[in-house]
């Protein structure tokens, strides 16, 4: 199992996040500013209210929606570019030097994915609208300290190992400050939504709410702070993890449903105020909730720093068995672990507060303000804003735009394209940001969105810039 645990941190510089707009590409197109106007079975997860807008076509299926993306503040595109598309290209010494200073900032990797699997959702006239998902969500984050992030690319070759006495110090006390988590977790969502007040012509109050069940299936939090090694984990064995090294640890069997570690529950609350279904605003709680890890619960402790030899000088590429070999074979022989307890993690829960306006039958605007409630990993940790649009082309075809961002990601140009059959399938296609793939953004991140399928029933009262 340690071999697999520090084979995912390996993984991270290449894996994807994206926390807003949960990979929906609609609402990654406009930067995340969906709360007041993303409609049918896409606000799932956003804002269920919504799900009661007249707007609502009366039938819609989607089919593998996804998102992914990587950002950091340390890396440039070309940093990003070749790690993805050139991942066995090898590493001159001042490459190590300069990407072991790099990867020392404080806002670290910032990693998510998003597969929605299926989703659907019925709106009736008089009793509002049902929606329903099957989602995967993964978030990774990973902050290297300067000495951790040196050993990583430099190996013996770094600066702390240049003293002996390194080899009598504890990892918490050389690698202090860094941090890495993961986690991913299947979410089935059920969520109704319907007016509560007023009529068509006038002044409408919106409410909803969703509910689900969470298969947790992977989750990690480790970190060396206070000069100490601390953290835990549990993993699923589609994993392929091998425990036997493992002292008092025995792992239970998980061919059950989604083979799961763990299983938890969490609610959404929406609503939403329309003045002549022009103007929107809209607020919702989302992910209020947690998941208790209950199998193959590990506990990482600290130990000395390992030796390392003049041939151990750290990882030579970005291809993932370099990455990996050196990681389980040298630095990590240092972190011992042992079977652990059950526990519980709460999801990153959200208040997002937002603003919708229709100009005309092409135009949808929207401005979304996402707050962080706690600390759970995979939060925000500073306001999240976004302003978007979406204008209607030509009937079938929909271009939309904004920008997004906040101090920790810095400020990015969303860019999406929809393509529709007479309004009755729709292929859909996003990034996060556009300045990253022509080189012009200073806050670099590899971003897509895809809609490889979605199935709609025209609702009469259909907006055409929906």
């Amino acid at each position: 199992m340690k071999k697999h645990l520090v084979y995912l941190l390996g993984l991270m510089p290449v894996c994807v996040f994206s926390q807003i707009d949960l990979g929906t590409p609609i609402a990654t197109g406009k930067g995340g500013a969906a709360t007041a106007i993303t409609h049918d079975w896409q606000c799932l997860g956003i804002n269920p209210a919504n799900l009661g807008y007249s707007d609502n076509y009366k039938f819609s299926l989607g089919l593998l929606n996804a998102g992914f993306s990587a950002q950091s503040q340390a890396l440039d595109y070309k940093t990003i570019y070749n790690a993805a598309v050139h991942p066995s290209e090898p590493f001159t010494i001042p490459d190590k030097q300069k990407l072991a200073q790099k990867f020392s900032t404080p806002d670290g990797l910032n990693l998510y994915g998003n597969i929605n699997w299926l989703a659907a959702s019925v709106y009736f006239p008089k009793l509002g609208g049902i929606a329903i998902n099957l989602r995967d969500r993964m978030n990774g984050h990973a902050t290297l300290s300067k000495n951790a992030a040196d050993i990583i690319f430099n190996g013996a070759n770094a600066i702390p190992y240049q003293d002996t006495s390194i080899y009598h110090q504890p990892v918490g006390y050389v690698l202090n400050g860094t941090h890495a988590s993961y986690y991913h977790y299947r979410e089935l969502n059920i969520a109704y939504g319907r007016r509560l007040l007023g009529k068509e012509e006038g002044v409408q109050l919106f409410g909803g709410a969703g509910f689900k069940y969470l298969w947790g299936i992977a989750d990690m939090d480790v970190k060396a702070e206070g000069n100490k090694v601390s953290g835990h984990a549990s993993f699923s064995n589609n994993y392929g993890f091998n425990p036997e090294f493992i002292k008092n640890y025995k792992p239970e069997n998980t061919n059950y449903m989604f083979n799961t570690v763990g299983n938890g529950y969490a609610i959404d609350l929406g609503a939403g105020l329309k003045f002549k279904n022009t103007l929107t605003f809209a607020a919702a709680l989302t992910d209020l909730g947690s998941i208790n890890w209950k199998k193959n619960n590990v506990l990482v402790f600290d130990t000395t720093m390992p030796k390392l030899d003049s041939s151990q000088v750290g990882i030579s590429n970005w291809d993932q068995n370099s990455i990996a070999g050196f990681l389980y074979n040298s630095v990590t022989n240092a972190v011992h672990f042992s079977g652990g307890a059950p526990y519980s993690t709460s999801l990153p829960t959200r208040l997002r507060l937002g603003v919708g306006m229709k100009l005309g039958k092409r135009i949808l605007l929207g401005f979304d303000a996402v707050m962080p409630m706690n600390n759970a990993n995979g939060n925000l940790q500073t306001t999240f804003l976004a302003l978007g649009g979406e204008i209607n082309l030509w009937g079938t075809a929909k271009l939309s735009t904004g920008i997004s961002g906040n101090k920790n990601y810095g400020f990015a140009v969303p860019l999406g394209f929809t393509l529709g059959t007479l309004g009755i399938t729709e292929f859909y296609v996003a990034t996060n940001d556009i300045l990253s793939y022509i080189g012009l953004s200073p806050n670099p991140q590899l971003s897509f969105a895809v809609g490889v399928l979605r199935f709609n029933l025209k609702n009469p009262l259909v907006n055409e810039a929906k």
